[in-house]
């Protein structure tokens, strides 16, 4: 009996990695960058579930239009030889009057897909994409109708079918076609209900973040009252969008990388979205006077969040657009939440490893770009003191803050006037100090300076890190001491306990890290 309950304890222990779910991901194949994005596909086909190569183009009588490169052969034997579905797209361009004029002609309907049902068998395709967006409102019946013929002609050939769908978080929006796809009727003739959770930020907006985490769950929020949820995939963007006045570009990863090595500047993170942001002045920009981009992009840090939320709504999986030139980490951060692969800790410095204090916070900071290692060593010196210069520039990048306007000197005024004598404008802290004298959480001493190198304390740290993420406390009450209320503050956020928090004590940068980190987490969950 004990041996047969032993057995049982064993079993039940053993259960969790089991029966650990593994998502799926899709990845869209760019015909414009396909020498990149395949060689991606390759480098990467042991976390890739589907391909779906962006090989066709709709025309007005429902033929479809290869791409001059489309159809590449040496694609499909490699998907085919891997065991990779490969399921490509068919887009409209955007052309909603295209597809009406298909959908409400019976005879146009049915040669459309026919001509789809022939390109399928022709090149033994695991089925077929479909990406028609900007539909009219008044189609909506009409497209669930043609994704419902179309489903039942490629299941005598025992094909697939996905769908490309525009993003919405309660039903009808008013513009760009989302008003033309109806997710409930849609959803019961599609394996892969593929949602487009990025453009956010798009070329006709504001700058802003490509693909924000709040926005993105409340997308998934709405997507799982209305479709299966094992037929859900988010889409994840592996790029990013910059804006500078009446110039807007696109970004792939590796062009991010390029202008943070050229232009030399900083990564920013925005806890209450959960993406990154930089700011850099083209060489190329010849206007008077110049305009930085502002760029949001998305990478690894990005990413791991929203495939958090694949696992929170047990959702079925992701659909990346798209591949090529992305940021390689991604594929740890999917390897580890989406296929249950655990790959241990990085290590981003000699120094920090999992016996130093507060090593989650200061690989944390690593990871979002926010600290570097100390000059050629790659150490980060978690024991030293640190400056009111660096805890500065810390907290303005975690906290996304913009200091363009005393970044670049391209902007600066000749009416300009710096209120700090130690504080030169060739010094590398000189645009952290001064704007954060812009935001009214900086000042100097009475003699003028700043004193950048004089090292802070606990209360001035934490003050900083709150004042920088947007954090108002309550006013001091008659009696207390100035500090009480970031006091119990760090308190009521279990940073430090009433009696160990000592205000006025230097601390390392290490602590300086956990601090920050505490107060991303605040702000990330609030």
């Amino acid at each position: 009996m004990k041996k047969i309950i032993l057995t049982l304890l064993a079993l039940i222990l053993l259960a969790p990695t089991a029966l650990a779910k593994e998502y799926n991901v899709s990845a869209w194949l760019p015909n414009w960058e396909e020498e990149e994005a395949f060689q991606s596909f390759k480098d990467n086909v042991d976390s890739i579930n589907v391909i779906s190569p962006f090989w066709y183009h709709l025309n007005d009588d429902g033929t479809l239009a290869p791409p001059k490169n489309g159809e590449n052969r040496e694609i499909i034997e490699f998907a085919k030889e891997n065991n990779i579905p490969i399921i490509p797209t068919i887009s409209n361009s955007f052309n909603g009057d295209r597809v009406s004029g298909i959908i409400n002609d019976p005879e146009i309907k049915r040669e459309s897909i026919q001509n789809i049902i022939d390109v399928i068998q022709e090149f033994d395709y695991d089925g077929i994409d479909i990406d028609y967006e900007g539909l009219h409102s008044e189609d909506k019946d009409a497209f669930t109708n043609f994704i419902k013929d179309l489903r039942e002609e490629l299941n005598h050939y025992d094909k697939k079918l996905t769908i490309a769908i525009q993003a919405k978080s309660y039903p009808a929006l008013i513009k760009y076609g989302d008003r033309g796809q109806d997710w409930k009727a849609l959803s019961q003739y599609v394996d892969e209900f593929r949602i487009m959770t990025y453009d956010y930020g798009w070329s006709g907006s504001i700058p802003r973040p490509v693909a924000p985490y709040y926005w993105v769950e409340e997308v998934i929020e709405y997507a799982v009252d209305n479709v299966p949820r094992e037929k859900i995939f988010i889409g994840v963007p592996f790029y990013g969008y910059g804006w500078s006045d009446d110039h807007f570009s696109s970004y792939t990863y590796s062009t991010i990388e390029l202008i943070l090595d050229k232009y030399g500047v900083d990564f920013q993170y925005d806890p209450e979205t959960k993406t990154n942001r930089l700011f850099y002045i083209s060489e190329f920009d010849t206007r008077e006077p110049k305009v930085p981009y502002e760029v949001w992009f998305e990478n690894h840090v990005s990413l791991k969040p929203k495939l958090e939320l694949v696992e929170k709504y047990d959702l079925g999986g992701i659909a990346i657009w798209r591949l090529g030139n992305e940021d390689p980490m991604n594929w740890r951060v999917i390897e580890e939440i989406l296929k249950d692969k655990p790959l241990g800790d990085q290590l981003f410095f000699k120094d920090v490893n999992i016996n130093t204090l507060y090593n989650e916070a200061v690989t944390l900071l690593a990871e979002l770009g926010i600290v570097e290692g100390q000059g050629d060593s790659l150490e980060f010196k978690p024991d030293d003191g640190v400056n009111r210069a660096e805890i500065l520039k810390m907290a303005l990048n975690s906290f996304a803050r913009d200091t363009s306007a005393y970044y670049f000197d391209e902007l600066r005024g000749d009416d300009f006037t710096n209120p700090f004598i130690d504080t030169g404008e060739g010094e590398w802290y000189f645009p952290y100090v001064l704007s954060g004298v812009a935001f009214n959480f900086v000042e100097g001493y009475p003699d003028g300076t700043f004193k950048p190198d004089q090292k802070i304390n606990r209360v001035e740290a934490l003050k900083l890190a709150l004042e920088s993420a947007g954090i108002a406390l309550s006013r001091v009450k008659v009696g207390e001491q100035w500090y009480t209320p970031y006091m119990n503050w760090a308190v009521r956020n279990d940073l430090y306990d009433s009696v160990g928090f000592l205000p006025d004590e230097d601390i390392s940068r290490a602590e300086a890290a956990n601090i920050i980190a505490k107060v991303i987490d605040v702000v990330e969950n609030s």
